[in-house]
């Protein structure tokens, strides 16, 4: 009987034992903090601008959107082109250079012509939408491009005056303008429904397209305001004295500063909430979402402010 009763005991105590090296220990994993996240988005901005994963995406652009992703570096190959005709403009001709304005264009098309690759790449539509809109944007964009180097010459050479083909350039440039937005205006109502591919973006992201274009579109609106008013600046003559290249003025007020902050929307918003996903922790989607549309607000404070602040008058540096 005693046998029995060590036995049982010695059996009891071998169960237990073997049932506590067979429970997986508890483990303490501590929530990522507010240090963590900020390294990992530094860490993300780091990895999404290196070299390699620049080569690697234009290298991609390429193989997937050849139309669009060659009319971008051919804009960025006219710009020597423009900067060494703005070396012979004959002196006294104008107080600001006139190719100034088909250098900056250039390379701010060159930029759109890549994000508009990129995001009707999301879009869910049939490729025989892709290929209209591809060659629509490429055809609009090389024409008002050639239109605004027509104006730089004709005003560099005093032949710029009130004439057919002064007007005539100045139509081309507008219907131009008109058909890109339309174009972005439709991508807007198609990222709205949802017609995306989840597998390349996710929603935050989404978000933040959706976000960029509202401003993006917003800029074009100012755009259009300064073509109606016949001039950029308020409260003084076009042409006056400005910033260095950009020749924002620095006596009055400069509507192509709102202008500039919102058309480059569409690149800054949706490249922030790319990185936001690319990072390590990632944040839940929710703050994800949350912090594109703050940074979009914070874009639309800035247009917002700036477009007041010209309508007063008022240079964003003043030099009085």
């Amino acid at each position: 009987m005693k046998e029995l009763r060590e036995n049982r005991f010695t059996q009891q105590t071998v169960a237990r034992r073997i049932g506590e090296w067979s429970e997986a220990p508890a483990l303490t994993i501590e929530a990522p903090g507010a240090r963590d996240y900020l390294s990992g988005f530094v860490r993300a901005v780091a990895q999404t601008l290196s070299p390699s994963s620049v080569r690697g995406f234009f290298s991609e652009l390429d193989a997937t959107d050849p139309v669009l992703s060659r009319l971008g570096w051919a804009l960025l190959l006219v710009v020597p082109v423009f900067a060494a005709l703005a070396m012979f403009v004959p002196a006294g001709s104008a107080s600001v250079n006139p190719w100034i304005k088909p250098i900056k264009f250039s390379m701010s098309f060159s930029t759109f012509a890549s994000t508009i690759s990129v995001l009707l790449l999301a879009l869910r539509i049939p490729k025989w939408q892709l290929t209209v809109v591809r060659r629509a944007i490429a055809a609009s964009v090389a024409l008002e491009i050639l239109s605004l180097a027509a104006q730089a010459w004709r005003s560099a050479y005093h032949l710029s005056g009130h004439s057919l083909i002064d007007s005539s350039l100045a139509q081309m440039t507008n219907s131009m303008v008109m058909v890109n937005t339309a174009i972005v205006c439709w991508m807007l109502a198609l990222f709205c429904a949802n017609r995306v591919h989840t597998d390349k973006i996710d929603w935050p992201v989404v978000s933040a397209i959706r976000y960029s274009i509202l401003i993006f579109l917003a800029g074009n609106a100012i755009g259009g305001y300064m073509l109606a008013r016949g001039s950029h600046t308020v409260g003084v003559a076009d042409g006056g004295p400005g910033l260095p290249f950009v020749n924002w003025s620095v006596i009055g007020g400069d509507l192509r500063i709102a202008h500039f902050i919102a058309i480059h929307a569409i690149q800054i918003v949706p490249l922030f909430a790319y990185i936001l996903s690319q990072m390590s922790p990632i944040l839940p989607v929710k703050h994800r979402r949350v912090a594109a549309g703050a940074l979009a607000l914070t874009v639309s404070i800035a247009v917002g402010a700036t477009f007041v602040q010209a309508a007063l008058g008022h240079p964003l540096l003043s030099l009085r």
